[in-house]
């Protein structure tokens, strides 16, 4: 509903930047011919068969280039229009790639006179410019009425076939013809114009018509649809129709004259040319957006990879190791109401029981943190004070969080990291510290998160890391794989300060940045800690 308002809004407004472009084009054309009609002796019309080639020659270029674009327009984006132009301009293209072909076949230099060759190709001319125009204007009806295309393919080669049908004839059998310019003796309105039989002005006029009408149709589709080249094309219609008003009165033949009609056409093949380009900068901008739209369902396709593997590890620890756990503690449980009153068998008993107790507390522990790295739906502050909160029910240790209240949302992938950190560190705390008290602090700090976690227990020497400290280890990468950077500071007798920089946002939202010994000790660590 929200498309529709605004196209009929676009539809409704009044001048635009295309509108004022058609106006100077109208302005500077009246001018010229102002300019024409006062200026005594002005030649109209020039002999240069080479200029007459070179002419025809961009036209050709350029008029197959824009068939192309609009019928790759029509048969990738369905945009139904292109069909139409792509056949308008097939036609023209056609008609050019015979004046060239007929110049190039004829010797030059026997044309450097003022002689009229002859006037086949002004019909050749005449019919692609005519069907170009109805082609154009029938089209554009239709698709503003939103008809359906029906034989796309007979309607891209119905103007071609016009095209070729007048070739024929005019290569096979040119006296069926009757005369579009006066013969020579006949009327004319220079030395070097002939003026055109009533019959070659009247279907002049006709194309200069359809031209008006393919410009006024073209303008509304350009409003309605926004496409850039839509406007270039728009103004090249309309030099079209100048051009074939011009033709009226300044007419000539071909190959070799050059009339002011010729110059109108140029200001065509350049008004197509700047569409064409347009259209290649629409295409590159939205394979851009296409890329960027891929790599951003890239990203998400990651992250909820990474989700789903979380919740799958998080149910198997549940319904797996913890079951276990449950059962093994059941079984001691009965064992201890079957053991003597030998010491030694008791005191092994009540080791086990603890070992399972500790084993059940961290699996669930570990159960709530994989679940939580994953979550998308908290900020933060709720993420952690969550963990926190079941930590401390668990373990009786006190953990006093303090998060700036100016901390900016983080990225998923960079706070489910941070939230692993943070566990491994207080996992350490209960396994290994013997602290009473925990400070866990997160703040902005230089354009990035600053988060330390500060225990108050026995410490260790962190100049002296064992091998086997892979939890450690894990902590050092996953603040790596984040562009972030992990210090341990700690003295026996001391507690233990761990704190960990990583930024706000690093670049391709969830792209990894390895780092080293990532590659080989990540995957195993990156699901549950050691």
């Amino acid at each position: 509903m929200d498309d529709l308002v605004a196209t009929a809004a676009r539809e409704k407004r009044g001048f635009d930047r295309l509108d004022l472009a058609l106006l100077a084009t109208l302005g500077a054309f009246l001018v010229g011919s102002l300019i024409a009609l006062l200026v005594p002796g002005l030649q109209l019309r020039v002999v240069s068969p080479p200029l007459d080639l070179a002419l025809d020659s961009v036209a050709l270029v350029v008029t197959a280039l824009i068939a192309s674009l609009a019928w790759l327009r029509f048969r990738e984006r369905h945009y139904p229009f292109g069909l139409f132009q792509a056949a308008a301009f097939l036609g023209l293209a056609i008609g050019y790639a015979h004046a060239v072909a007929v110049t190039i076949g004829l010797d030059l230099a026997t044309m450097l006179s003022t002689a009229e060759p002859g006037q086949d190709q002004l019909y050749v001319f005449l019919a692609a410019r005519l069907a170009a125009g109805g082609v154009l204007v029938i089209g554009g009806l239709s698709v503003l009425r939103d008809r359906e295309v029906a034989r796309p393919l007979l309607v891209l080669a119905a103007p071609a076939l016009l095209v070729g049908a007048v070739i024929v004839i005019a290569d096979v059998a040119p006296t069926w013809l009757p005369l579009l310019i006066q013969p020579d003796g006949g009327p004319a309105i220079s030395h070097a114009t002939r003026m055109m039989t009533p019959l070659g002005s009247l279907l002049q006029l006709i194309g200069a018509g359809l031209m008006i009408a393919a410009v006024i149709i073209s303008r509304r589709l350009w409003r309605r649809d926004q496409l850039p080249s839509g406007a270039f094309v728009t103004i090249g219609l309309l030099m079209a129709a100048l051009a074939l008003v011009v033709g009226t009165v300044a007419a000539g033949t071909h190959p070799g004259p050059v009339t002011a009609a010729d110059a109108l056409w140029l200001c065509f093949d350049i008004a197509l040319l700047l569409a064409v380009e347009a259209g290649a900068r629409d295409v590159l901008r939205e394979l851009r957006s296409a890329n960027e739209s891929l790599a951003e369902l890239r990203a998400a396709d990651v992250a909820r990879a990474a989700l789903e593997e979380r919740v799958r590890l998080s149910r198997e620890l549940h319904d797996g190791l913890t079951q276990d756990l449950w059962l093994a503690k059941l079984k001691i449980g009965r064992l201890s109401g079957m053991v003597t009153d030998d010491p030694a068998t008791k005191s092994l008993v009540n080791e086990a029981a603890s070992a399972v107790d500790r084993g059940l507390a961290e699996a669930h522990q570990a159960v709530l943190a994989t679940r939580l790295a994953g979550a998308a739906d908290g900020t933060f502050r709720q993420l952690l004070s969550t963990y926190t909160e079941e930590y401390e029910d668990r373990f009786g240790i006190r953990v006093h969080v303090e998060i700036d209240p100016d901390l900016p949302d983080l990225p998923v992938r960079i706070q489910a990291e941070l939230l692993r950190i943070a566990q491994e560190a207080l996992a350490n705390v209960h396994r290994h510290a013997g602290a009473r008290r925990v400070d866990l602090r997160a703040r902005t700090d230089a354009g990035g998160v600053l988060l330390t976690i500060v225990d108050d227990g026995r410490g260790f020497d962190a100049r002296e890391p064992q091998a086997t400290d892979f939890g450690l280890l894990a902590m050092h990468e996953r603040a790596a794989l984040i562009g972030g950077r992990l210090r341990i500071e700690s003295r026996p007798g001391h507690g233990t300060n761990v704190e960990v920089r990583a930024p706000i946002a690093f670049p391709g939202a969830d792209r990894v940045r390895t780092a080293p010994h990532a590659t080989s000790q990540a995957a195993v660590l990156s699901g549950q800690s050691t």
